[in-house]
């Protein structure tokens, strides 16, 4: 056999391989979400008490104050139910790096958390995370309280995430300003609440951290918290240069102490200033895994996994032009990313056009700052299958990912010229 037949012998296996692992998966048509508002920004995906998958967004009213709601969704019909508002979020802040969230305890009580700006001439970005607890389901809800124990108006607070815990109550962590200028940066702050209440007194976990990238927390099935996020180091071996690198923290005491932060990766990434992309956590088979955003040694989302205790294993590039990225555990023991990638813009993709079709070829238009969602299914930190989401013609970003039945459900934000609205579809495996 010669080694063109070969090359052509091998070409042909992959065709195969390709066309089969295409066949395995099929995905709904994408649907928009019906809100009642003018726009709708920042989802959120979880799971209620009872395991239904919970989107939750920050929806803008007519009288242009937003306000947070969350619907669930039926796994049969493939849609979302009536959506519930959190009365107490009117006036909340929408940015999709800091979403609205809202947590189920055991008991069934609905916890949601939001953040409110108040701005003031010393620091344009004070403010102050809430949270805001239902017993019925959202048919009601309290007044808004503080998350955290400092509730001084000069500070920002802000970018912070949510887990039930193994014992049913629910943990919450945040990046929290209260030290001003003592240090470089924020601080990490954790809290948790208690049955039959809302959040007991906070702790700090962590100092200097970066300002405005999200945190992310995972409780995993033996009751373990895990933590990770984006914080500020000065390594020697740079001579004291500024870098912004992903941190890793656990807890094996459900919050009561937390060991010393250790890095996800030495990307030792130069910038003064805040990259708004923060790190996504996933555990599999006793295996901590996580994605993340960096321009250190390089763009891109990468992938790094870790055994307790152990360090984290050599970064893995996922996407050159990635963004945003979620992680998530699948039930067969592999894992699914989900990001937005950046796309051609029209004057590259006419000349693109241009050049393939000559001076009568069809440019696609394409929204300015146009994006794909895309999905990768990782078995380790190889990358098994590669789907897109959309299609790349619209401006797509924030996708969230979470777990339905043979599959996964992904929601995202869509620009449009009236406005941001949501969309969503379901991947079957």
């Amino acid at each position: 056999m010669t080694t063109i037949q070969k090359i052509g012998l091998l070409l042909l296996g992959m065709a195969f391989l390709a066309q089969a692992c295409s066949e395995q998966v099929e995905m709904t048509p994408i649907q928009p979400l019906p809100t009642a508002g003018i726009a709708a920004t920042a989802p959120y995906l979880t799971h209620a008490q009872d395991g239904s998958p919970v989107l939750v967004w920050t929806e803008q009213a007519a009288d242009s104050l937003f306000k947070l709601k969350y619907a669930v969704y039926d796994t049969i019909q493939h849609a979302f139910g009536h959506a519930v508002s959190v009365t107490a979020s009117i006036g909340c802040s929408t940015t999709p790096e800091s979403m609205g969230k809202v947590a189920f305890k055991a008991d069934g009580t609905v916890v949601a958390l939001f953040a409110k700006r108040f701005p003031t001439e010393k620091n344009p970005f004070a403010g102050a995370i809430y949270y805001s607890l239902s017993a019925d389901g959202g048919e009601s809800w309290s007044t808004a309280h503080f998350l955290h124990s400092d509730t001084t108006h000069a500070y920002g607070r802000s970018f912070f995430d949510v887990a039930t815990l193994k014992d049913g109550e629910v943990a919450a962590i945040w990046l929290d300003g209260r030290f001003g200028k003592e240090i470089k940066g924020s601080a990490l702050f954790f809290s948790k609440t208690q049955p039959g209440a809302g959040f007991e007194s906070d702790s700090c976990i962590a100092k200097g951290t970066c300002e405005c990238c999200r945190t992310d927390i995972l409780c995993d099935d033996e009751g373990n918290l895990h933590l990770a996020y984006r914080t500020i180091l000065f390594p020697s071996q740079l001579a004291g240069q500024q870098v912004r690198d992903m941190v890793y923290q656990s807890s094996m005491d459900g919050g009561q102490t937390f060991c010393a932060a250790r890095p996800i990766s030495d990307d030792h990434w130069a910038i003064e200033a805040c990259p708004h992309s923060g790190p996504s956590l996933a555990v599999q088979n006793n295996t901590i895994a996580a994605t993340w955003f960096t321009a250190g040694g390089g763009m891109g989302l990468y992938f790094a996994q870790a055994t307790a205790g152990s360090d984290f294993s050599n970064r893995k590039l996922l996407t050159s032009t990635g963004r945003h990225p979620q992680l998530l555990a699948l039930e067969n023991g592999q894992m699914a990313m989900i990001c937005e990638e950046t796309m051609q813009t029209q004057m590259e993709q006419q000349h693109h056009n241009h050049m393939d079709h000559g001076a009568g070829g069809m440019m696609h238009q394409m929204q300015a700052g146009a994006a794909k969602i895309s999905l990768r299914v990782l078995d380790g930190d190889h990358v098994t299958q590669k789907l897109d989401v959309t299609d790349g013609m619209y401006a797509d970003h924030h996708a969230v990912l979470t777990h339905v039945p043979d599959g996964v459900l992904a929601a995202w934000v869509r620009e449009e010229a009236g406005g941001s609205r949501l969309c969503y579809r379901m991947v079957r495996f």
